[in-house]
């Protein structure tokens, strides 16, 4: 944030707006909302976190402190950068600094791209490991099985995870798809579908259902319409781009934006 504003000399100088800019289409539109929703929502891990907690009714607390402190730190730093930089910020937005700054940027922040992949990386292997071994005592205690497992799951998911990060040459799609496909359910339908079916008592247009029977409609809603038109943009836009030559090639070190 800081080299972009020196880069800009002036928040007034970058040609930043509060409303869409001419010619823009619904493809082009929804990616960027399908990228919101990916950056905000952080539910999909959530059943994961709580099934390793000693008191499970304690994770509301964690809820409520990492969303409203995730709003705050992500409007604030969204809303400066596009300050700074304006239309023509770049994704990610880090490529926005310039070359030299960009690439110390990336350094500094590997650490914790690294943390962040490794936080899904471990979700995904605690749960096929404790799936495959749902019955067995190789679950709750240490074993040399239980550790080749472990360590097997790890690297192969790691080298997944790589292939598809360098085999897609596109940033913004590659969310928008992940959003659209996997946050419109884990954050929008599936919760409302749970509520529906699982969490309500009585009917829902009991009085005391009411306003969450109309809340967890509309999250119903929501997640159906990024599901099928965050898909439909992420298509199109993929199909414009690679029409148009403005995709690189696959593992390369090209900028992705």
């Amino acid at each position: 944030m800081i080299a972009t504003g020196i880069n800009k000399g002036s928040i007034t100088t970058a040609p930043w707006s509060a409303w869409p800019q001419d010619g823009l289409t619904f493809a082009e539109a929804f990616i960027a909302i399908t990228n919101i929703v990916f950056a905000y929502s952080f539910a999909i891990c959530q059943f994961s976190f709580m099934d390793e907690m000693h008191t499970p009714s304690d994770y509301k607390k964690s809820i409520w402190a990492l969303g409203l402190i995730e709003i705050f730190i992500y409007t604030l730093t969204g809303a400066l950068i596009y300050a700074f930089v304006g239309q023509e910020v770049q994704s990610p937005a880090l490529l926005s600094a310039g070359h030299t700054i960009s690439k110390v940027a990336f350094g500094v922040g590997l650490p914790v791209i690294f943390i962040s992949g490794s936080i899904n990386t471990t979700v995904v292997g605690r749960y096929i490991h404790g799936r495959m071994y749902k019955d067995s005592i190789i679950r709750f205690i240490n074993t040399k099985m239980g550790w080749i497992t472990w360590l097997t799951l790890i690297t192969v998911i790691t080298v997944l995870a790589f292939i598809i990060a360098e085999a897609i040459p596109f940033f913004s799609e590659l969310l928008s798809i992940s959003s659209s496909l996997f946050i419109s359910g884990f954050t929008f339908y599936f919760p409302a579908m749970m509520w529906f079916m699982l969490i309500r008592e009585g009917s829902p247009f009991a009085t005391h259902n009411l306003w969450k029977t109309a809340l967890n409609g509309l999250c119903f809603v929501i997640g159906m319409i990024v599901l099928v038109c965050g898909t439909y943009a992420s298509i199109v836009e993929i199909a414009h781009k690679f029409k148009t030559g403005a995709i690189s090639s696959p593992f390369t070190c090209a900028a992705l934006a």
